[in-house]
């Protein structure tokens, strides 16, 4: 069982122009990689950007609206303290009128008891 050995006949020179021309390509790609990648970069920075000025304009609208509310809200309050003071001075006014109602009761069931135990007291 012997075996004839196999014999290749290709030259190192186109061997190695192949081997040359699979690098060129390769450098190629990587060269458009990279190419790429500073495109993307770029890109990235412009989104980054924008977006920063989004948040500062979001950032002033913020505080615009809370400014507009802040102020809002104190004219509220210093509705608010009016309307208490008229209440408290109405309060005031009401006190003195049950007051008023309640001495007069007490005069009148003073006076109802007097008529009772004394009928002829005026006389």
């Amino acid at each position: 069982m012997s075996q004839t050995p196999i014999t290749v006949t290709y030259s190192l020179e186109e061997i190695l122009g192949q081997i040359n021309q699979k690098l060129d390509k390769l450098q190629e790609d990587v060269t458009d990689i990279k190419i790429e990648v500073t495109e993307i970069k770029g890109e990235l920075k412009r989104v980054e950007t924008e977006l920063k000025g989004d948040i500062k304009r979001v950032e002033i609208e913020l505080k615009g609206e809370i400014n507009r509310v802040e102020t809002e809200l104190k004219g509220e309050i210093k509705t608010l303290d009016a309307k208490v003071d008229g209440i408290g001075k109405r309060l005031d006014t009401q006190e003195f009128i049950n007051r008023s109602v309640v001495v007069g009761f007490v005069l009148a069931i003073g006076a109802g008891i007097v008529k009772l135990f004394v009928p002829n007291f005026p006389n």
